[in-house]
């Protein structure tokens, strides 16, 4: 019986190859569900994927919220895992997540940790809710389990946020989440490591800068934040040491402006 499938977002030929060099354990009770946008350069499916733990669905959509919904359509086992063509796994780290989630039925999301010779993330080393994190804590997309039942009808990542999007660069996992906390679903964070990223910075690290995920920050807490967003962008603001100040101020309240422009909320 499957119990967890690892959800992998890629996008034309070169991710499909990536996906195939990431290593992925066969493990009884593990499927793996690719959502290939295969975009203008599609290519054959290589030999390393066609294992029958794998599932793969090529698709002609656009963004990686869109991709990472199509695999939520998909989705069948009672465990899933957000995950992108670049991570690597171990058999004991894929069943520590099936542990936890059978150790923990009250929880409907939970939040764990990834190894990175590259991210210069601090983790807590003890649970919490997730609704209620220490300060400077923020979650990354693929340390996100997620429990299926029937609020996955209603619940998706907002296609106007993540790569690709054409929008907003980053942020899915922010809006996502506090999409989840809408719906008074149960969070937990355990200080479990589940995975590695060693492909580079993340999106958010090398992008941190640049005035289009500046701008992705002002969607994000308008959208999380309604009434309280420009005094979060004031103190944002004040302890940014490495962009203007001016410069972060009308970037960040550009991006907010865009997406009620927009109206965001509608997916």
């Amino acid at each position: 019986m499957v119990k967890l499938q690892v959800m992998i977002c890629t996008y034309d030929a070169d991710g499909i190859k990536r996906t195939a060099k990431s290593l992925h354990p066969s493990v009884p009770e593990v499927e793996y569900l690719i959502g290939w946008q295969t975009g203008d350069n599609d290519c054959a499916i290589p030999e390393e994927l066609k294992r029958p733990d794998f599932k793969i669905f090529p698709h002609a959509t656009k963004g990686l919220s869109k991709n990472r919904n199509y695999l939520l359509s998909k989705a069948t086992a009672p465990i899933l895992l957000v995950s992108d063509d670049d991570v690597d796994y171990t058999v004991p780290q894929l069943k520590s997540v099936i542990d936890t989630f059978e150790a923990n039925p009250d929880y409907d999301i939970i939040a764990f940790r990834y190894n990175s010779a590259f991210c210069g993330k601090n983790y807590p080393d003890s649970s919490f809710n997730l609704w209620n994190p220490p300060k400077g804590y923020y979650v990354s997309s693929i340390e996100i389990g997620i429990r299926n039942g029937n609020y996955l009808s209603s619940l998706k990542f907002n296609k106007y946020f993540g790569c690709g999007s054409g929008t907003f660069i980053a942020g899915e996992e922010d809006i996502f989440l506090n999409d989840c906390k809408k719906l008074n679903l149960r969070a937990i964070y355990f200080p479990h490591t589940i995975c590695t990223h060693n492909a580079g910075e993340t999106t958010s690290e090398r992008n941190q800068y640049n005035p289009c995920y500046i701008q992705t920050k002002g969607a994000v807490f308008i959208y999380i934040h309604p009434l309280s967003w420009p005094l979060r962008m004031l103190a944002h603001a004040v302890r940014e040491k490495n962009i203007p100040r001016y410069n972060y101020i009308a970037n960040w309240i550009k991006g907010a402006f865009k997406a009620l422009r927009l109206q965001v909320k509608s997916n």
